[in-house]
């Protein structure tokens, strides 16, 4: 006994000495815990750290456990035995761990074959910063002297402790920046967030119950279903169209495909796999053929559908919850589109993601649901966690511990955003009217009932762009003409008095629709738009069938036809159209003012055919952002090439300009309905080339007015004659960014494009 209690004595002073010799937090944590494990005779040591808010305890060191679950397993305090004794602040020396009625199991951790467990608080100034655990896995308690040498040993890691933490906050705001960023400006403190167990570090593992290991998987899969029902509902209810458009496409699709379920079943039975190792194994060979395919989007859905099972099946998928009174940025590796779903704006400032690889899905739920992001950041998420942090969406930019001076920068720049809007919503109700007295209409585009914006039909000229398709991806199949029916009388009522353009369906490309998977190398140039419905007459039909009954409800429909590319489609098209008409009109036995028929100017080879088609249709709708891509070659989704994507390109602004001018001649209206028309500075150019008509989302619609209420048209014509003979990008924006700041606009358009990049 007396020997023992030397050669401890010793090794505490050892072990002090080498762990304050070492340079790094990191290299001092993972001695500390080598050595402890080596004096005690332990199986393991582990030292767990508080978050900078004292709620949570993180695994942050530990020579016994599974590596991989360093920095990932967390436990709230209170949780576990090892947030009993932080919550405690008390030693627990447990001969039976399991049996406590505090015990949680962390399958992530690896520590199914220890039975005896030591945990001590470590304690600085009253305040917990840790817990120091050991375990072995004999059914014995350490005793007297492991646990004075472990209380000692706590107080020398408090001390080292406090320091890193006092030295971490002393350095000067680090600033980086990310690939991609969307909404405004967020300041709060920031909490990591990191899953409890990785797809990659997921070891296989077996089991002798087959059938249970199904009936959890098909459970899980029940679950998931219905809170995603659930958050896509709340979201249409909130009027996010393009977020719930993407999380349904995104997850839905795999949720709905029987074949993946089938694979999980036959891995879980044929091989005895847990079901997380069956959806491991299965997804993993799914994600090498989505490689090959280089469908980067895909890609990230399956992965990331793939780790909200898994981390759900393993009781380690829910977000923590603070208990903070103040919003918060949430900090991870990577966020899956289930994950953002369910960020409350109210609760999470902002987030930050250092994963680029996320899908567009997670960025559109982001910028739909307002909340500022940045992706694509190299952070530690090891040194951030509690600290202050800015995210600003605008710039794609994220500060650490920023000074007060920087701090208040950035909330003054924040409440000028707040105070902008609040500028708009004063002129919402007023007409667009330039300074020389010229009409300009700007109208809306939805994909969703707006039913929640106040007086929305009396902000608006009508809606320039109804996209059908949203309707269709949130619904189980093919919807019946019956229930579209109900969709758009519903819609064209509550703008009785404004003409209302349905874009017919339009889905193909980034846009999937459950129940008609489409899977090609390049969907762009694919299966897209009329291309699909003109193969699959009975859709169109029965969509045409349903939005004419509509019409002669209410009378104030115009359809719209997307994505054609020939003479033949528009003709076939309107044909069937035309007939549709016809058989109306006999079947109510009555005249029927037909409602205009439209073509999207998206494709190039259309821009050479504008005689032919102006035969066809009453008006022509430019879908701007398929058309610039398509004439510079350019996936704007695709962070090697985005730099290209430029509106403001000679080749663009002719075509438009050519466009405008060409359609005059023909007698046929004209409106722009890419994000474009929704642009300060591409409102500027779109005005200059003769344009009277901007369609955009209700977002944009109050600056855009706002803007259109302070220039003169004559003065604009002027700088669209200079752009149509600019030959560089640069040189083009130039002309309007100074005709912007002739006008005192140039802080709209400065912010704008901000949030733009």
């Amino acid at each position: 006994m007396v020997e023992r209690q030397r050669t401890i004595l010793l090794s505490l002073r050892q072990i002090t000495e080498e762990v304050r010799a070492q340079v790094s937090f990191e290299n001092k944590i993972s001695l500390l815990v080598e050595r402890i494990r080596a004096t005690t005779g332990a199986d393991c040591c582990s030292l767990y750290l508080t978050d900078a808010l004292g709620q949570y305890l993180r695994l942050a060191a530990t020579d016994g456990l599974s590596q991989a679950a360093v920095g990932k397993a967390t436990l709230k305090l209170g949780e576990g035995l090892v947030g009993y004794v932080g919550l405690k602040q008390e030693l627990l020396d447990l001969a039976d761990a399991p049996s406590h009625p505090n015990f949680k199991y962390l399958p992530e951790v690896g520590e199914d074959e220890y039975c005896s467990f030591l945990g001590v608080p470590v304690v600085n100034l009253g305040k917990l910063s840790g817990v120091l655990v050991v375990q072995s896995r004999e059914r014995l308690r350490f005793g007297e002297l492991e646990e004075s040498f472990m209380v000692t040993l706590a107080a020398q890691v408090a001390s080292i402790i406090a320091n890193y933490r006092a030295e971490s906050s002393e350095n000067a705001v680090k600033r980086y920046r990310g690939e991609h960023g969307s909404g405004g400006i967020a300041i709060a403190k920031a909490v990591v967030w990191q899953a409890g167990v990785s797809l990659d570090d997921l070891q296989i593992l077996y089991s002798d119950d087959p059938q249970l290991q199904q009936e959890l998987f098909h459970q899980c899969i029940f679950q998931l279903q219905t809170e995603m029902d659930r958050a896509a509902l709340e979201m249409e209810e909130k009027q996010k169209k393009q977020a719930a458009f993407g999380y349904m496409s995104g997850y839905g699709r795999l949720l709905d495909d029987t074949s993946f379920q089938d694979e999980v079943d036959n891995e879980i039975v044929r091989r005895n796999l847990t079901a997380p190792s069956a959806i491991k194994v299965v997804v993993q060979q799914r994600l090498e053929q989505v490689n090959r395919e280089d469908e980067q989007d895909k890609y990230f859905d399956l992965r990331d559908f793939a780790q909200v099972l898994v981390s759900r099946l393993l009781n380690t998928e829910q977000l923590h919850q603070t208990h903070q009174d103040s919003p918060i940025v949430l900090v991870s590796r990577s966020f899956p589109a289930a994950i953002v779903a369910q960020l409350s704006k109210e609760r999470i400032a902002g987030f930050v993601a250092v994963d680029s690889g996320v899908s567009s899905h997670t960025a559109v739920l982001a910028r739909d649901l307002g909340i500022p992001s940045v992706i694509g950041v190299q952070l530690d998420l090891n040194t951030v966690d509690g600290h202050d942090i800015i995210v600003n969406g605008q710039t794609a930019e994220v500060l650490v511990d920023p000074s007060p001076s920087v701090a208040l920068e950035y909330g003054q720049l924040e409440s000028q955003s707040r105070e902008q809007a609040d500028l708009y919503s004063k002129e919402r109700f007023e007409k667009g009217v330039t300074l020389d007295g010229s009409r300009i209409f700007i109208e809306l585009n939805a994909g969703l009932s707006h039913d929640a914006v106040a007086e929305l039909p009396q902000q608006t000229d009508g809606i320039g762009l109804y996209r059908t398709e949203i309707a269709f991806m949130l619904s189980e199949g093919f919807p019946l003409e019956q229930t579209q029916y109900e969709w758009y009388v519903k819609l064209l009522r509550q703008y009785s008095k404004l003409p209302v353009t349905m874009r017919t369906l339009d889905v193909g490309g980034d846009k999937d629709l459950s129940y008609l998977p489409i899977r090609e190398q390049n969907p762009a140039l694919g299966w897209r738009g009329v291309r699909i419905t003109l193969d699959q007459p009975q859709i169109l039909k029965t969509q045409l069938h349903a939005m004419l009954r509509a019409h002669a409800e209410c009378g104030n429909l115009q359809v719209m036809v997307p994505m054609v590319s020939r003479l033949e489609e528009a003709q076939a098209v309107r044909q069937i159209f035309d007939e549709c008409f016809e058989e109306l009109q006999q079947s109510l036995d009555r005249e029927l003012a037909k409602p205009k028929f439209g073509l999207m100017l998206e494709v190039p080879s259309v821009v050479y055919l504008l005689e032919e088609l102006a035969g066809l249709c009453d008006f022509f709708s430019i879908g701007s952002n398929d058309l610039i891509s398509y004439l510079l070659a350019v996936d704007r989704n695709n962070p090697k090439v985005t730099r290209f994507y430029d509106p403001f390109h000679p080749a663009v602004v002719r075509c438009l300009g050519y466009l405008n001018r060409k359609s005059r001649e023909l007698g046929r209206e004209i409106v722009v309905c890419g994000e474009m028309a929704g642009s300060p500075l591409g409102a500027l150019l779109l005005l200059s080339l003769g344009y009277e008509r901007l369609s955009m989302n209700y977002s944009e619609m109050g600056r855009v007015r706002y803007l259109v209420r302070r220039v003169s048209l004559p003065e604009l014509r002027e700088v669209g004659e200079r752009a149509v003979q600019g030959g560089s990008c640069e040189q083009i924006r130039s002309l309007y960014l100074t005709y912007a700041h002739s006008q005192g606009l140039d802080r709209i358009i400065e912010l704008a494009e901000q949030s733009a990049k």
